[in-house]
């Protein structure tokens, strides 16, 4: 800027499916969804300052961070714990839809999370159209979800909603930074959907997140589950080469 400070500026273009109107929409939403992580207090964010339309798309700008690896991960296992089990919302969703990518994410409130696990599964698979054994195989997953969560108490968590290695790094203190949200109130366990699903963040992370908020029965099958949102939503962007994952985590779910 003309008296040298730094900013970071998200920009968009519109594309096919994707119109000016949706990329200020989506920036908007992240924009929230910045300043929620911000509020819980556990991570640092970047804050967002403005979103607006530009020729074509739209831009979302933040404070500049000076960003490098993040490779403390106890510390962020042990972050990412104490905003799950920070009490919030008393039911599951958002205020509004937001996007995960470039998908968009219905977040209507809901106070049965299987309802709403359902509901973002039916979404995902509407998109997606699986057919034959893959399609047979969704269904049954739809129908069985409840059996998933026999005897789990499940209560809402502050969601980040896309973590993975490419949406977090370190701040020139060492200290974990959180960006690009898809955020809701949902199962905390969703969060390490994505987690698994990119092979992120390692041993280390995952004790130090499990010492504050241990494992539960049926935890695998539940991962599976999770990581078939995020696979499914891959295969929804980027196409058929998500297939064969989204075929393996069906049948690892139902088995």
């Amino acid at each position: 800027m003309a008296d040298g400070e730094r900013l970071f500026v998200k920009c968009h273009a519109a594309e096919p499916g994707l119109d000016e109107r949706q990329c200020l929409e989506m920036f908007e939403m992240e924009r929230m969804g910045l300043e929620m992580l911000r509020e819980a207090g556990c991570f640092r964010v970047p804050a967002p300052l403005a979103t607006g339309r530009l020729a074509g798309g739209a831009f979302l700008a933040m404070e500049f961070i000076d960003l490098r690896p993040l490779r403390d991960m106890r510390l962020l296992g042990e972050r990412l714990a104490a905003m799950h089990l920070a009490q919030g919302a008393e039911r599951f969703g958002l205020e509004s839809d937001n996007w995960v990518g470039a998908t968009p994410q219905p977040n209507s409130w809901r106070a049965d999370w299987v309802d709403f696990l359902r509901m973002r599964l039916e979404h995902q698979l509407d998109l997606a159209q699986l057919a034959g054994e893959d399609g047979r195989m969704a269904r049954e997953l739809l129908e069985r979800l409840p059996s998933f969560f026999e005897g789990v108490e499940v209560r809402p968590s502050l969601v980040h909603g896309d973590l993975y290695e490419g949406n977090c790094a370190a701040d020139a203190r060492g200290e974990p930074v959180l960006f690009d949200p898809a955020l809701y109130w949902g199962h905390h366990e969703a969060e390490l959907g994505m987690v698994h699903f990119t092979g992120s963040f390692g041993p280390e992370f995952a004790e130090a997140y499990h010492q504050h908020i241990p494992r539960t029965p049926g935890f695998d099958r539940r991962s599976s589950v999770y990581q078939l949102y995020h696979a499914l939503n891959h295969y929804n962007l980027f196409g058929r080469g998500y297939l064969s994952e989204c075929s393996r985590l069906l049948r690892r779910a139902l088995c």
